[in-house]
């Protein structure tokens, strides 16, 4: 069982931050920016500040991915790192 570890920048373009894979896998987010300046939202392709899933700076959220499903981010300011752990 491959486990994958990622830090991605997150500004206010929608960033592509767990890509397609031949599995199905778990993926674990935080939002990685801890000075609370900036907040960063997750959902698909068209993902917003308005309707994402905000993300915790001190939790992690996790998702199940099937092969084909990418997921993205989306900051509401300067840019933020979002940690990434991909487990298929």
């Amino acid at each position: 069982m491959p486990v994958n570890n990622d830090s991605v920048s997150v500004g206010t373009a929608i960033t592509e931050i767990a890509g397609p894979s031949i599995n199905s896998k778990l993926v674990y987010v935080q939002d990685g920016d801890y000075d609370n300046e900036t907040a960063v939202y997750v959902g698909g392709l068209a993902v917003a500040t308005t309707d994402g899933v905000k993300l915790s700076k001190t939790n992690t959220t996790v998702f199940q991915l099937n092969a084909d499903d990418t997921l993205y981010a989306i900051g509401d300011g300067a840019t933020a790192a979002v940690r990434v752990t991909q487990v298929s």
